[in-house]
C-alpha cells in the first residue's frame, strides 16, 4: 500500500513539473512570436536604410536578434509567478513548479537562440552575396554572424540566465518585499550580467574587455563561468520557492 502511494505521489510530481514547463515554454513562445516578427522586422529595416545612407561595416542583426535574452528575462519576471496561484490550487507542490520553470527555462533559452543562430546566419549568407562584412562589434564565443554554433551557444547560456534571473526576480520581490527584493535584484544581476559578460555578450563587455583584454581566457572556462552563475541562480530561485507563502490576494477562490 505504501509502495502504491509512494509510486503514485511520484506521477503526480512529474505530471505537475512538465505542466509547469510546457505552461509556461508555450505561453511564453506564443507572446514571443510577436518579438521574433519584430526583430526581424526591424533588422531588415535597419540593414536597408543603413545601406541607403552609409556603408554597412558589420552585422546589424546582432544587436536586434540579440535582445532575445533581454526579451526572456521581461517574461521570466512576468508568466511563471502568475502561474504560480493556480499551479498549487490544482494540487501541484512548489517543488514540481520549480523544477518545471527550470526545465522551461533551459528550454526557451536553446530555442530562443537557435531561432535567433537561424536568423544571423540568414543575415550572413545575404551579406557575404552582397560582399558585406559579417564581422561583429564585440566578439565573444563568435566574431561572426556566420558563426552558427558559437551563437547558438553564446544565446542559450545567456537567454537560460536571463530568464530565470528573471522569475527569481520576481519570486524575490513578491517574498521579501521592496527592501529585501532589491538585495535579491543586486545579487542577482550580478550573477546574470556576469555570465553574459563572460560570453563576451552585454553593453558591458566592451568595457571589461579594455580593462583585462581580449580573450583572457580560453572559451571553455568562460563556458564554465557562465553555467556556473546559472547555477546558483537555479539555487536561489529553489531557496525563494520551496516554501513561498501565498498571498491572499492570489489565492483562488471557487
Amino acid at each position: 500500500m505504501t509502495d502504491t502511494l509512494d509510486a503514485d505521489a511520484r506521477t503526480q510530481e512529474r505530471r505537475g513539473m512538465w505542466t509547469s514547463a510546457y505552461a509556461t515554454f508555450v505561453g511564453t513562445w506564443q507572446i514571443g512570436a510577436y518579438f521574433w516578427i519584430a526583430v526581424v522586422l526591424i533588422s531588415v529595416g535597419l540593414t536597408v536604410v543603413i545601406d541607403t545612407w552609409a556603408d554597412v561595416e558589420g552585422s546589424i542583426a546582432d544587436g536586434v536578434l540579440g535582445s532575445a535574452p533581454y526579451f526572456l528575462g521581461v517574461m521570466g519576471i512576468i508568466i511563471p509567478l502568475a502561474m504560480l496561484p493556480m499551479h498549487l490550487a490544482g494540487g501541484a507542490t512548489r517543488r514540481s513548479f520549480t523544477r518545471g520553470v527550470v526545465v522551461a527555462g533551459f528550454a526557451l533559452g536553446v530555442t530562443y537562440a537557435f531561432a535567433g543562430a537561424v536568423g544571423m546566419l540568414v543575415e550572413s549568407l545575404v551579406f557575404g552575396g552582397l560582399d558585406w562584412s559579417t564581422a561583429i562589434a564585440d566578439p565573444g564565443l563568435y566574431d561572426s554572424s556566420g558563426d552558427f554554433f558559437g551563437i547558438w551557444l553564446s544565446w542559450s547560456l545567456t537567454s537560460i540566465a536571463y530568464f530565470l534571473g528573471g522569475v527569481a526576480l520576481a519570486v524575490g520581490y513578491y517574498r521579501w518585499g521592496g527592501i529585501g527584493g532589491t538585495v535579491g535584484l543586486i545579487l542577482v544581476a550580478t550573477l546574470v550580467v556576469g555570465a553574459e559578460i563572460a560570453l563576451g555578450g552585454g553593453v558591458y563587455s566592451a568595457g571589461v574587455d579594455a580593462v583585462l583584454g581580449d580573450n583572457m581566457f580560453p572559451a571553455v572556462v568562460l563556458v564554465l563561468i557562465s553555467l556556473a552563475a546559472i547555477a546558483a541562480v537555479v539555487a536561489i530561485l529553489h531557496r525563494l520557492l520551496r516554501d513561498i507563502p501565498l498571498r491572499p490576494s492570489a489565492t483562488v477562490t471557487r
